[in-house]
């Protein structure tokens, strides 16, 4: 006999951890699509809507937005994947705002947003970029999606077309194994040369650092030529780097080691030790190379690590590169700095930052400044 599947896009819908946690599910087709909530880790994010009741992150109590996430969890160890997309007839739209009593807040209605032909990925990005451009507290459910990125960010794809798995545990020991093959250099055929100050810095400014003194590194080839395409096609002996065992890179020592770690350890990005401007410049690397797994992984590293002083850089890296999360994570930090606002209206961004920050914040002006023009142009 035939299971049914139906109530299970429900309870995803709804966000009914109970439901689902101890059920036998494993019959579920769990990269499977539904016309009316596209994949089972958009109807996580989505919700659904039964007659006056709205059931989504921006309704829910912390307490059902935390169960959203350990099923988010839950699903990404069933093996469904965020670059799953949803079916044609899949065409989901929706708006939120705040409400203060039963008066809406002035200017916290988002645009209306489009989730038709998006990824779990692409609906959570979406949703960020909507809610860091409107007035009103929108706090805890931005939390909710930085942290539904970071979950997304857990998924590894298997070498097979189609399948795809979370995260799992490693054992201590495997790690320390694999930090003392990196750190030791026993074997190591490949010299990465370390030759300054990084990445492409925004036009109009100088390099983030001065130039350093060259500094070489040590790693295996064959760890390399399995971490990315693009570094399996540079080792081989048709290229330089194949043939010299030679890697020259134009950024400092301290970026390539956070990237080399990620590739032999796979253990999370340490944010502590390693400051803003190194971790960028693994990023930039990371994206040179390849490297899929650790952007990824560098990308949600920096969402928390946004400052003052490395937002010119980092919004810079995360529009050039095409980052979603950190764009978005950008944008929301603009839109509740006073440095930033100053600097904008001031005009000492780059050309390319200043034209985005402008389209997004306008004029930098107060809130309540706006406001009070608004209502002045309207007693006229």
């Amino acid at each position: 006999m035939e299971k049914d599947s139906d109530w299970i896009w429900e309870a995803l819908a709804l966000g009914e951890e109970s439901l689902l946690k101890d059920a036998d599910i494993d019959y579920f087709d769990w990269n499977g699509t539904h016309e009316k909530y596209g994949t089972p880790l958009i109807a996580l994010v989505v919700g659904k809507a039964t007659g006056q009741e709205v059931y989504d992150f921006a309704t829910g109590t912390p307490e059902k937005l935390n169960e959203r996430l350990n099923l988010m969890k839950l699903v990404l160890g069933k093996g469904a994947s965020p670059h799953a997309k949803p079916p044609p007839q899949f065409s989901i739209c929706k708006s939120w705002w705040k409400t203060e009593g039963d008066k809406e807040v002035e200017n916290s209605r988002t645009p209306l947003v489009h989730f038709n032909d998006k990824s779990a990925y692409g609906v959570v990005a979406s949703c960020l970029e909507a809610l860091t451009n409107v007035e009103g507290d929108w706090k805890r459910e931005l939390r909710f999606l930085r942290d539904a990125a970071r979950i997304l960010a857990s998924y590894r794809p298997t070498g097979h077309a189609g399948e795809g798995m979370a995260r799992v545990p490693v054992a201590e020991g495997v790690v320390e194994t694999w930090e003392r093959i990196l750190s030791s250099g026993e074997g190591a055929d490949v010299t990465i040369v370390c030759r300054g100050a990084g990445g492409d810095a925004p036009p109009g400014t100088s390099p983030v650092s001065p130039p350093c003194a060259t500094e070489q590194l040590m790693a295996h080839a064959v760890v390399l030529r399995h971490a990315s395409r693009v570094l399996k096609a540079m080792l081989s002996p048709l290229f330089r780097e194949g043939s010299t065992a030679r890697v020259d890179v134009d950024f400092e020592a301290a970026p390539v080691r956070v990237l080399l770690a990620l590739l032999y350890t796979g253990e999370e990005v340490d944010e502590v030790d390693s400051p803003p401007d190194t971790l960028l410049s693994a990023l930039e690397l990371a994206h040179q190379w390849d490297v899929s797994h650790a952007v990824i992984a560098l990308e949600m590293a920096l969402t928390n690590r946004i400052d003052d002083a490395c937002f010119c850089r980092t919004m810079e890296v995360a529009t050039r590169l095409q980052l979603p999360q950190l764009a978005a994570a950008c944008m929301a930090y603009a839109k509740n700095s006073a440095d930033v606002k100053r600097r904008l209206k001031l005009a000492q961004f780059p050309e390319l930052i200043q034209s985005l920050l402008a389209k997004a914040l306008g004029d930098a002006e107060s809130g309540e400044s706006r406001r009070k023009r608004r209502r002045l142009i309207m007693t006229l």
